[in-house]
């Protein structure tokens, strides 16, 4: 005889739900902690601008300059949106790199110019900072580009440390400064 009423009824255990695995946005690089710097420069896009400019002329002049060459139109709103992005904290780095950027409405890609500033420029933030370097950069202000513009100001600031910026102001030549950047992109 057996006593099937006794036994004790047994629900199953609901499953253990687990994380979602973590897959970067649509169209951001896979498993990559910064962006390249060399493929977003070229030589016309290494300059050296005029002496004795405050911070904000400085960024205007860059802005202008990148959007002639890079064919971006109309400056006013790039420098509208960078000067309003710099009102914030400061983009300068205590290595001497300023990282002025911003998140443009219709751009199709990340456009960069990169400054030398060979006498330094107080930052007018932070006036114990000399700005050495300027990379200016704007980006697509699309949700599936905010993973790359992170990685990229990542990548900026990880590379643009002062050895790298005293090499680019010892020899500015935009050639040599490209290839700077990409040997030590290389880990040569």
């Amino acid at each position: 005889m057996t006593l099937g009423w006794f036994k004790k009824k047994v629900e199953p255990e609901p499953p253990v739900p687990r994380p979602a695995p973590s897959v970067p946005p649509v169209g951001a690089p896979a498993a990559r902690k910064s962006l390249s710097i060399g493929p977003l420069l070229r030589e016309d896009l290494v300059v050296i601008p005029p002496t004795g400019l405050a911070k904000d002329a400085l960024i205007g002049h860059l802005v202008k300059d990148l959007c002639a060459k890079a064919n971006l139109g109309d400056p006013a709103p790039f420098l509208a949106k960078v000067l309003e992005r710099e009102q914030g904290i400061s983009t300068t780095l205590d290595t001497g790199l300023a990282v002025p950027h911003a998140r443009m409405d219709g751009l199709a890609e990340i456009a960069a110019i990169l400054g030398i500033v060979p006498g330094g420029l107080p930052d007018p933030k932070q006036t114990d900072l000399s700005i050495r370097a300027v990379f200016l950069f704007f980006s697509p202000n699309r949700q599936e580009a905010f993973t790359q513009h992170l990685h990229l100001l990542r990548g900026v600031s990880t590379l643009f440390q002062p050895a790298l910026i005293e090499a680019i102001i010892r020899d500015p030549a935009p050639a040599s400064v490209i290839k700077a950047i990409r040997d030590k992109e290389a880990g040569a």
